[in-house]
């Protein structure tokens, strides 16, 4: 056998070692062969894109493993699936027993249909979460015989863990709360009576729909006064510190409460003549539904303005409350200094009556050429907007969605569609002002919705006290004036 023979076997077998992919070798017998089965004007031209193509349909990709790898689930991952399958299995117990006399429960709204409402704004928890959360609620009234209604408020979000929130109102004791007008100053005036203000609804949170309900503590005046001066976001844990500049007085749950109320006093809103003021209760600020005869629902038109919405929820103070204090309950118990302090902050800042328009929100803070409504809303309308006849019984219909957003509170939204609406908040509870236009006589963002908020810098140490000055111990010895001789004698010899 002769050199090129060996020469020509090597090159062949270089040719047919298959990568995985294919030969070289059965590459180009394919491109040959197709190329003298097409037989193309321009061969050479064609050369490279045909192969190309055979080898992009030859690719095959990674085999298979032959047998399947077992997988090993986690053991903590494990228990907390089964945790939440029995949890969510409580859920769908009936609330009482069949046997026996039904239970009359609280008046629950429905959430599984607000979220089909919801889901046209582009909000919402899915459909198994939701009735996860409706069957949730169900169960919270089922176990809170005080309640009088309850709905869900929203969710807040957090760093660790997030926080689903319920309002329900509870049932007023025959005898009423009332203990008489309390000091400013003293510990009961920070504290609004349940019913009133800040404290009109009470507040139940739950880290998921299938977990526990915790209620909330009652929020106090100095709480939100202190609230509006800091930024944080929530970690999930109701128990953690809050360090923040100012200090802020209390740990998270007192922080989530008094943001709640913040959220509930500026964005829950409701169809203009929905509501009335309840003046046979007593309480300040109540409003009721109006009487099935008088009610009249907004056309689906007025809805999608600023004129077919107003506030429901009692409107705060810069004192952290809804009211300044009764001049006239307290009598001789305040000083003329007191009284005239009080007289001078309500004629400053007015209180504001219930089921106020929202028209005139930030109405200071709009452009004197802008046209339309208050820039603290934006409304749009979703799905058909179409009216349609039912005849005499059915009267017309319309199948649109309003939603109503908040530009201060972002992730606060209110829909309506026909003659239902709800309210709901989804969000980090914080303030934002870029949506807003700015202060005109500062050209500052709105007020607490500054980007930086500080944490307080550590504790500055004392100043050290000086040194004292001493003596040097071993001190260097001045050598002796030289004799100028040519060498030094020894002074121990």
């Amino acid at each position: 056998m002769g050199t090129s023979d060996i020469a020509l076997e090597r090159v062949q077998a270089l040719l047919k070692v298959d990568s995985g992919n294919g030969s070289m070798y059965n590459h180009l017998v394919r491109t040959v062969r197709l190329l003298a089965a097409d037989k193309p004007e321009n061969a050479l031209a064609q050369l490279e894109t045909l192969s190309r193509q055979l080898k992009e349909s030859a690719f095959s990709g990674a085999p298979a493993p032959e047998q399947a790898e077992e997988s090993i689930a986690a053991v903590a991952a494990e228990e907390q699936r089964k945790r939440w399958a029995l949890q969510s299995l409580q859920l769908l117990k009936s609330p009482s027993d069949h046997t026996a006399t039904p239970k009359v429960l609280a008046a629950v709204q429905n959430f599984l249909e607000d979220a089909s409402m919801f889901e046209w704004a582009g909000v919402g928890f899915g459909r198994q979460e939701s009735f996860h959360i409706a069957m949730s609620l169900r169960k919270l009234a089922a176990e809170t015989p005080a309640l009088d209604s309850l709905r869900l408020w929203g969710k807040l979000l957090g760093t660790e863990g997030d926080y689903l929130v319920a309002e329900g109102v509870l049932k007023m004791p025959p005898g009423g709360l009332s203990a008489g007008a309390a000091m400013p100053g003293t510990p009961e005036y920070d504290v609004e009576e349940r019913g009133e203000g800040a404290n009109s609804c009470s507040y139940w949170v739950s880290s998921g729909a299938s977990a526990g309900w915790v209620r909330l503590p009652s929020a106090r005046a100095s709480q939100i006064a202190a609230a509006r001066n800091i930024k944080r976001m929530l970690t999930g844990s109701l128990n953690s510190s809050v360090p923040s500049t100012p200090w802020f007085p209390g740990t998270e749950q007192h922080l989530l409460r008094v943001q709640i109320a913040r959220i509930s006093s500026t964005c829950t809103l409701a169809a203009k003549g929905w509501y009335e003021p309840d003046e046979e209760s007593g309480i300040k600020n109540k409003i009721k539904m109006v009487d099935a005869e008088n009610l009249a629902f907004p056309a689906s038109e007025e809805l999608a303005t600023q004129d077919g919405w107003v506030h429901a929820s009692p409107f705060l103070l810069s004192n952290g409350k809804s009211t300044w204090p009764d001049l006239e309950a307290l009598g001789e118990k305040l000083t003329e200094e007191q009284t005239a302090e009080i007289s001078a902050q309500a004629e400053a800042e007015p209180e504001h009556a219930m089921l106020e328009g929202i028209t005139e929100d930030l109405a200071e803070l709009k452009p004197e050429d802008a046209e339309g409504g208050s820039p603290a809303w934006s409304i749009k309308v979703y799905g058909d907007e179409g009216v349609y006849d039912f005849g005499e019984n059915g009267g017309a219909k319309t199948y649109r969605v309003t939603a109503v957003r908040s530009t201060i509170w972002p992730g606060a939204v209110t829909v309506a569609q026909g003659s239902r609406f709800a309210n709901l908040y989804v969000g980090y509870g914080m303030k934002c002002g870029t949506m807003v236009p700015s202060q005109k006589e500062s050209g500052l963002p709105l007020r607490g919705t500054l980007p930086l908020m500080p944490v307080a810098p550590d504790d500055i140490c004392d100043e050290p006290k000086d040194l004292e000055e001493n003596e040097e111990p071993n001190p260097i010895q001045d050598e002796a004036e030289s004799d100028k001789g040519d060498v030094d004698e020894d002074p121990e010899a």
